[in-house]
């Protein structure tokens, strides 16, 4: 609430006329066709419209020019009798002038012929009795008293009908007179009985009357039941067209409507229910057209018009939706020509078909769906529900009139303003003529006569309770162009003292001045609403009006402090992270009652991801604030490192090394169910010799990663595989020794080259005697194995000998002397000690 700027209220009003109804603004950019003039202001309720519940009553009769009608005087329940020329000086009531103190008139009897007005009156002296005048107190009188005294002569409520220069009429069934139907031209001799249909005292209650030709047609009741007649102004002519309803029972024909040259109306003849008939005024030429076996469809023909020379009629139901038909006499040219909506129209809504050119408009009032017209040129084509001024919805059809080949009605929209539209029956010739006398909500525009070209209507405004209103057309006469509706921004504690809105007024070339019914000073109080109405009027006395329904209301949001413009959050598990809302400051100017929603909800489960966050506050008026941000919860929880152990150790398998394993690498990730391992090195890969370092990464799909080490030694533990030779006999013929000589050893590494030593080495003096030789295989690791064996040196004097005399010793002289010297040297040697040294 508070104070707003200019532009402020400017963007707010453009708002509001934006969205406002079409129909509420101007309905296209030129000035209405109609202006709008104040005949005069009145203290009494004229009645002009028609009485949906009694068939042939008028509420106005044009006589001479003028237009005789009957208005309610504030705070009475009769009727006085008034007359109108369409000028402010020819407008007055002729109660007092025409009939004397005490008659009043019976609502919906005026009628005129073209010489004279007819009425039924009741006056203290002589009860109900018809009535004629000239317009002059001298020519106003009772055309003749059926019944003296104060006993009625006349039925309440009973027809008046005009044939030429006379009138129909009923009589009250009682006093002096049996006759069922009588006559009048006026004249006290010219008010005629014309027929005794009712044998005795007994009513025939004729009604419904309707001129076809030269006959006039009615239903009237004797011993045959109510069935249909005809009359032609005479006795003779006065006849029974058909008995329908054989017997004693009643056909009761109702809706009397003429087309052309053809009687058309709906009748029950106590078998086949309410059917529509035909008659061309004769017993034979009085036929059933249409069976709608009511017992079993539900529908019921009701509501006849003439359109060309077709009869359109609405079928109701208490069942289904009701339908609109056409017929062109017969069967089978007996046709549906649409469904109307079922919650638009049922039995007793207030339906009326009204013929206007060549067309027929359908008023629904009262209906749920709210009031509408529709439209038929007797085809199924031609047949639909206008679109203007609105589909469906709240608004009202309060008046509405024949006029220049269409039909012209007063639309009440919801908000309580009043137009005048017109429609051809199409949709480009259905459009608003100009906007009616509103303001007052006691006295709405009230019912719609035309008038010499123009229509009438009466209605109350902001300035006065209620005048009589002329419409008629004018291309320059003032229009407004505003909003139907208008929330207005509060300019103090408790409302709106102050309105700045001027409607848009396109006029015609006189200056117009413009008032509001909303006073400086007045006030709007808060979230209420005043219907503020606006008059234009110029110096031709042309008067516009436009109502806007005005709301004040607090246009001021809560605010909202402290408002993030983002948030990160870790997650707690694989669903996310519950979040909790930081505190905001929330303040409102005009009240406490401030509701905070937030959305998600605080303490809500936020997924992993980035979740706009909204926080929405509502004052009591319905401003709104929001604050919203991101909050992007994320998943900063790394996965456990993958390595099991921590070194592997293998042999080595050969000069490249080893294959080397280790457990599967599975890492836990509470937060993740996909986290992806990758290694400098796979298990069971060939490694070389040495420490190799493995280094694995664990990364989740978050992008958190754990990395670890896995060393992976090769080493060469394993000696060479050694063979020693077998062991050795060495001979010398040196008492010293030999020198060591050995076969060679064997080594085998899988892994390395080895190299083999001997202890002693060869080239080792070794004396006689025996000898342990250790071999020694050393690969490059430095891993070694070890074997020996033995070598036996044995000292043999001969063996030099044997060696210089070849291997064998021949016969002869001089095999003889070397055998002798072997033997010799062996003698020598074997007086020696086991460890060399001479024996003594």
């Amino acid at each position: 609430m508070g104070t707003i700027s200019r532009r402020a209220w400017l963007s707010a009003l453009a708002l509001v006329v934006g969205s406002g109804p079409a129909f509420a603004k101007s309905s296209s950019d030129g000035l209405d066709p109609m202006s709008v003039r104040r005949v005069m202001d009145v203290t009494v309720e004229p009645r002009f419209e028609l009485d949906l519940l009694r068939s042939g009553t008028q509420p106005t009769a044009e006589l001479n020019g003028r237009l005789y009608f009957l208005a309610t005087p504030s705070g009475a329940t009769l009727q006085d009798l008034w007359v109108t020329d369409g000028t402010t000086a020819g407008t007055r009531s002729v109660q007092e002038e025409l009939l004397p103190p005490g008659a009043h008139i019976e609502p919906g009897s005026l009628r005129a012929t073209p010489h004279r007005l007819f009425f039924t009156a009741t006056s203290p002296e002589t009860g109900r009795e018809l009535w004629t005048s000239d317009g002059t107190r001298e020519g106003t009188r009772i055309t003749r008293e059926l019944n003296s005294g104060q006993l009625d002569g006349v039925a309440a409520q009973g027809p008046l009908f005009v044939f030429g220069d006379s009138v129909l009429f009923t009589p009250a069934g009682m006093g002096e007179t049996e006759f069922d139907l009588w006559k009048s031209d006026g004249t006290t001799e010219g008010t005629v009985p014309v027929k005794d249909i009712a044998s005795g005292a007994t009513q025939a209650n004729a009604d419904g009357f309707v001129r076809v030709g030269n006959t006039v047609f009615f239903s009237a009741k004797n011993e045959l039941g109510t069935e249909l007649w005809r009359t032609d102004g005479t006795e003779a002519g006065t006849t029974l067209v058909r008995d329908i309803a054989t017997g004693a029972g009643d056909s009761s024909p109702r809706d009397l409507t003429a087309v052309g040259n053809t009687l058309y109306f709906t009748a029950d003849d106590g078998q086949h229910g309410r059917a529509v008939w035909k008659s061309d005024g004769t017993e034979a030429g009085t036929v059933r057209i249409k069976d709608f076996n009511p017992a079993a469809t539900g529908l019921v023909p009701t509501q006849l018009a003439a359109v060309g020379d077709t009869l359109v009629f609405v079928a109701t139901s208490t069942e289904a939706a009701s339908q609109l038909w056409r017929t062109d006499g017969t069967d089978a040219g007996t046709q549906q020509l649409t469904a109307l909506p079922s919650a638009m129209l049922n039995r007793g809504s207030g339906q009326l078909l009204v013929p206007a050119g060549h067309r027929a408009f359908l008023v629904a009032r009262g209906a749920m769906l709210g009031d509408s017209v529709w439209v038929t040129d007797g085809t199924a084509a031609g047949t639909r529900r206008l679109a203007h001024p609105t589909a469906y919805g709240h608004e009202s059809v309060r008046g509405f009139a024949p006029w220049e080949d269409g039909l012209a009605f007063i639309v009440t929209t919801e908000t309580g303003a009043s137009e005048l539209w017109r429609s051809d029956g199409t949709d480009a010739g259905t459009s608003r003529l100009t906007r009616l006398p509103s303001g007052h909500p006691l006295a709405p525009p009230a019912g719609l006569v035309p008038f010499q070209g123009a229509l009438l209507t009466s209605a109350g405004d902001a300035w006065t309770s209620r005048a009589l209103w002329r419409m008629e057309r004018d291309d320059a006469s003032p229009t407004f162009v505003c909003p139907a509706r208008l929330d207005v921004p509060s300019n103090g504690p408790s409302g709106t003292v102050r309105v700045d809105f001027k409607p848009e007024l396109r006029t015609g070339p006189d200056r117009a001045w413009i008032r509001s019914s909303f006073e400086d000073g007045q006030q709007i109080p808060l979230h209420q609403t005043l219907s503020v109405t606006y008059q234009a009027g110029d110096d031709q006395g042309r008067i516009a009006y436009c109502t806007t329904r005005m709301t004040s209301l607090d246009l001021t949001p809560p605010a909202i402090a402290n408002c993030p413009t983002g948030l990160t959050v870790s997650a707690q598990s694989p669903r996310g992270a519950t979040f909790y809302y930081p505190k905001l400051g929330i303040a409102d100017e005009t009240t406490q009652d401030v509701l905070v929603v937030y959305s998600p909800t605080n303490g809500s489960l936020l997924p992993v991801g980035t979740t706009r966050m909204n926080v929405t506050a509502k004052d009591a008026s319905g401003n709104e604030s929001t604050c919203a941000f991101p909050v992007t919860v994320r998943n900063t929880q790394a996965p456990s490192k993958a390595c099991k152990v921590n070194e592997v150790r293998v042999e080595a398998e050969g000069p490249q090394g080893a294959h080397a394993y280790w457990p599967d690498l599975t890492p836990v990730d509470s937060m993740s169910n996909k986290v992806t391992v990758t290694s400098t090195h796979a298990s069971g890969d060939l490694f070389p010799l040495g420490v190799t370092p493995v280094q694995v990464v664990s990364t989740d799909e978050a992008g958190n990663s754990s990395t670890c080490e896995i060393q992976v030694r090769v080493r060469d533990s394993r000696p060479p595989t050694l063979t020693c030779p077998e062991d050795q006999t060495l001979t010398t013929a040196v008492m010293s020794g030999t020198r060591a000589e050995y076969p060679e050893a064997t080594a085998e590494d899988a892994v390395s080259a080895t190299q083999i030593t001997y202890s002693p080495v060869v080239g080792t003096p070794l004396a006689p005697g025996l000898h342990s030789v250790q071999v020694t295989a050393m690969d490059e690791a430095g891993n070694a194995a070890l074997c020996d064996f033995h070598v036996t040196v044995q000292y043999d004097p001969t063996t030099d000998m044997r060696r210089g005399l070849g291997c064998s010793v021949g016969s002869g002289p001089s095999a003889a002397a070397g055998w002798g010297a072997v033997l010799a040297l062996a003698w020598t040697l074997s007086r020696r000690r086991k460890d060399g040294t001479p024996r003594a």
